[in-house]
């Protein structure tokens, strides 16, 4: 066994801050140490320089007839008087003889120093006992195993180890020496490594900085093999504290470097993706005209203060995403991720394992190296819930579970991890009356309905209407490199409209003007699919002007019309695409599949 004091006294060699926090750490070493001292064939006792003994071993205390315990702790002077280890200091440890008497017992001894930043801390004495009939044809045997062992760990050992005298000269190379560097051994044992690099067989060597420096040096470098290597050079010191050997460890990290790269790239990427992001949602960024949106913005910067979860309510098009992005920039966590999940745009199937990730082979399909869900992405962050109500039951409970324990466990693993996450959730349903039909829990509800926001429709803010033209065709201008103007016929004309798809419905259909016109102002609407319903004004009602014959549409527009109507009206309808998929008759996923054509961003 070995002392724990001793343990202690020497992790604080390497820990200056030691404490109580590392008592685990010196149990871990107490029971990875204490099996291989008990394992070897010979007796092992180690002093301290207060010649206490530190270190010993039951092969140790049955040659002196007494037990571990007896020993462990002990000044060597008063608990083995009659051993010449009572002379060894850490000054001078060669007064151990290799060879003495103790009664019958004639024992063999071998000593060796602990030493730390040229210090000698302990001195470990091997012992075993021999008598008249051993022969040195046995002790050579046992040599020639011991030397057979040791050169297969340095064979095999994945790093390459290249050893050499105090002169430089090349004494042992392992094969894997060999596969990194690309050379030979037999172009190295023997030859001296300045002669090497005078040659061009080897880039560098540190052996000569380690025999003058007298310590450890380490280096990273490119070879001549075109690999990234961690070079670490060990000095070996004899008795009189000289370098007699040095032995050089090198690591190829190559392939960590490469992955490094590609770390640094997507992690660069999703910074790139994250400013961006916020970007949009950035207060240059914002169109507000209206009395109305501006108290929405006025309780999101609030609430952004706050670390409360937020459900967002409102038709779709409103503007969700953007008041969601709003909060979290203008929130103590805007330098950290922003992550976002639509609901409804994920199969049910791999709905679960997107949320909270997976284990290596937790399914059929699934990653090797297992993968983080949207919780583990956005932890110290925010985590915006698109489409909350198309949620299915199934997983509202474990979401349920996430939020109340703020923590998550992967799909297929047992353990749970912490998350520091901050929710905002966003829905066009009304999730009192899927709590009613039984389709939304109630307690997920209250969960996620801390603070609510709900955002009017932009038929009921007609103020910010000119400001989002505005800025919508200040957008198509710099990326079509035109300077197209709206008059003031044709901003009366969008604030006749009712906008059933709000915002994004104002912006498509002045994208499609702005296409669609050959002239550099927009006046009247170029095609008669105005997509809002049209209240005509006074002025238009006693107009005496001949009116205009609407064109006819196509049998395609007119078919891709009636598809797309349906499909909306399904959706509000049955509030789910399993629903709405019923209600016309179709299959969920041919429901699925024309519902992400005609509204990829979803209908909020």
């Amino acid at each position: 066994m070995i002392s724990r004091t001793f343990i202690t006294e020497y992790l604080k060699l390497f820990f200056p801050n030691y404490d109580e926090r590392y008592l685990d750490l010196l149990e871990i070493i107490s029971d990875f140490t204490d099996p291989y001292i008990e394992a070897s064939n010979m007796a092992i006792i180690a002093l301290d320089q207060n010649k206490r003994i530190v270190m010993v071993n039951q092969l140790a205390a049955t040659l002196f007839n007494t037990s571990e315990t007896a020993l462990l702790e002990q000044e060597v002077g008063q608990a083995l008087p009659v051993c010449p280890l009572s002379k060894v200091t850490l000054d001078n440890y060669a007064a151990l003889p290799k060879e003495f008497s103790m009664g019958e017992k004639t024992v063999h001894a071998e000593r060796t120093p602990i030493i730390h930043d040229e210090k000698t801390i302990a001195v470990v004495s091997f012992l075993y006992e021999h008598s008249d009939t051993d022969t040195t044809d046995q002790r050579s045997i046992e040599t020639q195993k011991h030397m057979q062992f040791l050169n297969e760990i340095i064979e095999n050992s994945y790093d390459g180890i290249y050893i050499t005298d105090s002169s430089g000269k090349t004494i042992l190379v392992n094969k894997a020496y060999e596969r990194i560097f690309g050379v030979p051994r037999s172009q190295l044992i023997g030859e001296y490594m300045k002669n090497l690099v005078t040659k061009g067989i080897l880039s560098t060597s540190i052996t000569q900085d380690v025999v003058e420096k007298k310590e450890v040096i380490t280096r990273t470098q490119t070879n001549a093999n075109n690999k990234e290597v961690f070079i670490t050079g060990n000095p070996i010191f004899d008795e009189e504290g000289n370098v007699h050997h040095v032995i050089t460890n090198v690591r190829d990290i190559t392939e960590l470097i490469s992955l490094n790269k590609k770390l640094q790239a997507e992690i660069d990427r999703a910074d790139l993706y994250q400013s961006q992001l916020m970007k949009e949602s950035s207060d240059e960024n914002i169109v507000c005209n209206s009395q109305e949106f501006s108290s929405i913005l006025n309780i999101a910067r609030k609430i952004s203060r706050m670390d409360s979860t937020v459900l967002i309510l409102g038709e779709t098009g409103v503007g969700k995403e953007i008041v969601a992005q709003y909060i979290h920039k203008h929130s103590m966590r805007d330098d950290k991720p922003y992550i976002k999940i639509n609901c409804g745009a994920i199969p049910q199937n791999l709905l679960e394992s997107e949320l909270f990730g997976y284990v290596p082979g937790a399914f059929t399909g699934a990653s090797a190296k297992g993968k983080s869900g949207m919780f583990e992405l956005a932890d110290t962050g925010t985590l915006f819930l698109d489409e909350i109500g198309e949620l299915p039951i199934n997983l509202q409970s474990a979401l349920l579970r996430v939020l109340q324990d703020h923590e998550v466990t992967r799909v297929g693993g047992q353990k749970s991890k912490k998350v520091d996450v901050r929710i905002v959730a966003a829905t066009n349903q009304n999730l009192e009356e899927m709590i009613e039909e039984g389709t939304f829990r109630s307690d997920l509800y209250y969960r996620l309905n801390v603070v609510s926001i709900n955002i009017p429709p932009l038929r009921e803010r007609k103020d910010d209407i000119p400001k989002l033209a505005e800025k919508t065709l200040e957008n198509l201008n710099q990326k079509y490199g035109v300077h197209k103007v709206m008059s003031p016929h044709f901003i009366r004309h969008l604030l006749r409209g009712d906008w059933p798809g709000n915002v994004r419905e104002l912006r498509n259909f002045i994208e499609k003007q702005f296409v669609l016109s050959d002239e550099t102002i927009l006046d009247a609407p170029v095609t008669s699919s105005f997509a809002a319903k049209q209240t005509p004004s006074i002025e238009e009602e006693n107009s005496s002007s001949p009116s205009i014959e609407t064109p006819l549409p196509t049998y395609a527009q007119a078919r891709e019309t009636m598809e797309r109507d349906l499909i909306k009206r399904a959706m509000k309808q049955g509030g789910s695409t399993y629903k709405a998929a019923a209600l016309l008759d179709m299959s969920q996923p041919t429901f699925f599949r024309k519902y992400k054509e005609h509204f990829p961003d979803g209908i909020e």
